[in-house]
This record gives C-alpha cells, structure tokens and sequence, in this order.
C-alpha cells in the first residue's frame, strides 16, 4: 500500500516538472550568429574543391575582417591579391593566426600593411589559383578600410616549423632571421629563387623580374620579411619580400688572414631542464671572441651526459666522439657571428620550451631537432635529454673544426653535475686551458676532464626552467679569462623574452 501511495504522488511531480519546463522559453536567449568569419575557419571550408561562400556554408558570417600585409608598391607579389590576416582566439596555446589572399584586380594596390579591413565576401568562390588559396569573383567596392597605421602581427618563421605544417604560415606576414646564403659576392643578384638555410633547414625566397629591388646583391645573410606564399609548381612555401626594405643583410665580412686564437668561441650559459619535456627545448649560449665566419671555418658543438644508463657504458673511449646516448655532435658550417656577441645551439628556437616565446632572432647557428634525429658525422643517436638534468657528470664543448676524435683540443669546455663515468686511463673528454682547467699540472700532460687537477665544475645540476649562465670577462687580446666566470641561473617564465638571458647582471662579456 505504501508503494502505491508513493507512485501516485511521484507521478503529478513529474508532471508538473514538464509542464514547468514548457512554460520556460523566455528563459532561453535569443542570439544572432556573428556576421564575421575568420581565416581559421574559411580555410578549414577548402578541402581541394572551390567553395562558393554562401551564408549557409559560413554559418551566417559574410564579412572577414583583418589586417592588410601587402604592400604593392615593390612590385613583388602577385597582382591583383590583398593579402590579409587575422587570429580568432581559440585558447593560450592553440596558434589561431591565419592569413589569407583576397583576388581584387587593381584596387589591392590601394592597402598598405597596417590598413584594418571589412570584406563582404557572401558570394566569392575560396579556390588554389597559381597555388594560391584565394577568395575570389570579389571587387575593390566590397572592402572597406575602417581604420589604418595598425601594426600588423609579425610571425618568426623557421623550416622546422614552417615546412611541418605549411597550411599554418600560408599568406601571414613573416620574418626569417640569419638567413644564411651561398652567394657568388659581388655577382648574384636577389631577383629569382634563392635558397638558405637559417639554422634549421632551407628555406626558398622568391624575388620577381618585376621588383623594383631585384639588382640588389644577394649577401651572405640577411634577415627576409615578407608574404609566405606557396610555389605554383612545387608548392614548396617561399618568402616574398614586398619592398626593399623587407630584405637587411646582416653578414659581416670576416678578414680571412686573421688566424684564430686558442679560444675563439666561449660558452656562457645553457639551459638544460625545461618546463615540460626537455625534447628538442634545450640549447646552448656562446659568445664569439673574434669574428667568425663558419662557411670559411667550420665549427663543432659536442654535449655530454654520462648517467648510468648511458650507453655505451663504461669510459669514454672515443673521448668527445663516443657517440651513443653519451655524446652528440652539432656542426656549424653556416652564418657569421661579430666578436662579443651571443649565438646559439639547440632544438627550437623557443626561450622555455613548449609554447614560451620565440627567440628566432636571436643567433641560431644550428636548431637541430635532436630527439628526432641523430648527431652530425654519427655522433650521437637521437635523445630527449640532450644536457643532463642530474646524475654523473654533464658538459659541453665547442671546436674550431668539424673533426673531433679522442684528442682534437676544444676552443672552450664546461662542465656540471656529477663527477662519475667520465674518465678512465688513457680515455676521457679532452678539456682545454681555460679559467676552470689545464692540460698541464706543472709539467704533468692531463688533457682529459677528471684527470689530475681537472676537477672542476662550472655548475651544480640545473633547476627547472632555469637558465644558467656563466659570467666571466674574457680579454680577446690577452687571449685569456681575466675574471673566472661563476655560475648564476635566472628564472625564465614561457613569456620572456631574448633580453632575459642575454642582459641580465653578470652576463659573459668579451674585452679588449
């Protein structure tokens, strides 16, 4: 009886509950899809078919609005397209910034980068012209500037970020840092399809017959700004300047009779334990004490980490080129760096690891993805801990040549951490004669670390998303360290930028 009394008591309850919901529509918002469309979402709409832009395919949205990149006025971008660009916030990590071309005719003269456009686009087909993706069938009458002098967002481009995923850079404004080319000086011109290589990979320039800049002589390097636009054969991305300006060499021509001294490149600092994963995040700062010209004088970087379970185990035999977990070797063979100033060695050009702020314009003689890939000339197979965070011993040393073995002398070494799994008779890391060791004690040979007085440590083991940074004051025309550096590490936050590790109190400096 009780269970009887309790469904029918149960059951005018739920039908009040519906009948409550019903009479609650008001509660509900009425809304009105937004009529702006963003980059992001217009290419995700081209799947390799043209697609007519309908109100029903854009979701109601009919008008992109964006900043203006192109600039027409250096002849050097394909007639007629308005290059523009915009970024729809998707989260703190995700890259929403997206650029894309509008096909105008003549009236895409008239922007200027910094110009902020409306764009009814209800009715333009989105299609691959030339390799191009544009918006197309549209006229000048449909944009409309509503405002100007905006600074437009400058994206540092790179071959490994860029070639991953091309669709990503497609028609934004870039920069390419130390650029590094292979030019006949004082003959080749700019005009054309020139390829360089800024640390990571190669990247292609495209400079037409029609730009006003064309007879400009192609220099050893340069920084490159300008439209990343796909090649039309290849579709390969490639950088178009847009004016002269867009392309600043930035070599320095390095007196091939000056011989380089015992140090000619020092290490300063490093950072070994990202937040995150330490993969392909890890890199190393240097400082030229002399200029340098790596084209003419090829150098090496060559890091250490002896834990245990290092292999191959036990001494190292082939010294700095043991290879295996225990050693893995950078060549430089590209760029210029000018005496006193910092250039570096690592995975991507990124300041904290994962997702922290780029530092491309920083010198990166080589941005080798070292998880993904092993070491120059065989030495060193591909790890996800390329400087040591703990454990046995941990180093680093920089060559004036590319052939390092056993015995080859290093410009400058450093080590940290541990002691272990280092040395043993007749086998170690070669160290030279710097401010922490020396190849002599007296008259005693000692050329490997651990062996003899070579016992010290430049520093203890690294902090999480701490840089290190060794200090010291080197006088070039001394040839030698006249203050010993001393480690100090700085915290460095994902949003940093390049002046917290290369301007903090105490930084390396080159004298004389």
């Amino acid at each position: 009886m009780k269970k009887i009394f309790i469904q029918y008591l149960l059951a005018p309850i739920a039908l009040l509950t519906v009948l409550s919901a019903c009479e609650r529509d008001s509660d509900y918002v009425v809304s009105t899809p937004s009529p702006y469309v963003s980059n992001l979402d217009l290419r995700k709409l081209y799947h390799g078919a043209d697609v007519t832009l309908t109100r029903e395919v854009t979701r109601q949205a009919y008008i992109l609005a964006g900043q203006v990149t192109s600039d027409h006025s250096g002849k050097n971008l394909p007639e007629g397209l308005l290059f523009v660009q915009n970024n729809r916030k998707v989260s703190a990590s995700i890259d929403s910034l997206r650029g894309i071309a509008i096909h105008i005719g003549a009236d895409a003269a008239k922007y200027v980068p910094g110009d902020s456009v409306h764009i009814q686009i209800e009715g333009g087909v989105l299609k691959r012209v030339n390799g191009i993706l544009q918006i197309t069938g549209l006229s000048g009458a449909q944009v409309e500037k509503v405002a100007t002098g905006i600074t437009p967002f400058l994206t540092p481009v790179s071959a490994l970020t860029m070639l991953a995923k091309p669709e990503n850079f497609e028609g934004l404004l870039g920069v390419v840092y130390n650029s590094n080319f292979e030019p006949n000086i004082g003959v080749e011109r700019i005009e054309g399809v020139k390829v360089f290589n800024e640390g990571s990979g190669d990247v292609e320039m495209h400079v037409s017959s029609t730009a006003s800049f064309k007879s400009e002589f192609l220099p050893y390097s340069a920084n490159i700004m300008g439209i990343i636009i796909p090649s039309a054969t290849t579709a390969v991305p490639q950088v178009w300047p847009r004016v002269k300006s867009d392309f600043v060499a930035t070599s320095i021509v390095v007196d091939p009779s000056v011989p380089l001294g015992p140090h000619p490149a020092i290490i300063t600092g490093y950072f070994a334990d990202p937040d995150g994963t330490d993969a392909n995040h890890e890199y190393i700062q240097l400082m030229a004490t002399q200029d340098l010209d790596f084209r003419r004088t090829p150098f090496a970087v060559v890091t250490t980490n002896n834990a245990g379970a290092s292999t191959p185990t036990g001494p190292p035999t082939g010294g700095w080129a043991t290879g295996g977990l225990r050693t893995y070797k950078f060549n430089i063979t590209r760029g210029t760096v000018s005496k006193g100033t910092f250039f570096y060695v690592g995975g991507y050009k990124l300041i904290a690891g994962a997702n922290s702020t780029d530092i491309s314009k920083a010198n990166w003689v080589v941005s080798k993805l070292y998880s993904n890939d092993g070491g120059d000339d065989g030495i060193g197979d591909k790890t996800s801990n390329l400087l040591a965070n703990s454990g046995n011993a941990a180093g680093m040393a920089v060559f004036a040549t590319t052939a390092v073995d056993l015995n080859t002398v290093p410009s400058d070494v450093a080590f940290y951490a541990g002691t272990g799994n280092a040395f043993a008779s007749g086998a170690g890391y070669a160290i030279c004669d710097n401010d922490f060791y020396s190849r002599y004690h007296g008259d005693v040979f000692q050329p490997f670390y651990r062996e003899g007085s070579n016992t010290g440590k430049v520093a203890a083991n690294p902090a999480a998303a701490q840089f290190t940074f060794l200090g010291g004051e080197y006088d070039a025309a001394a040839k030698k360290w006249t203050v010993k550096r001393a480690s100090k590490t700085v915290g460095v936050p994902k949003t940093s930028d390049l002046k917290v590790v290369q301007e903090m109190p105490g930084a390396t400096k080159v004298v004389n």
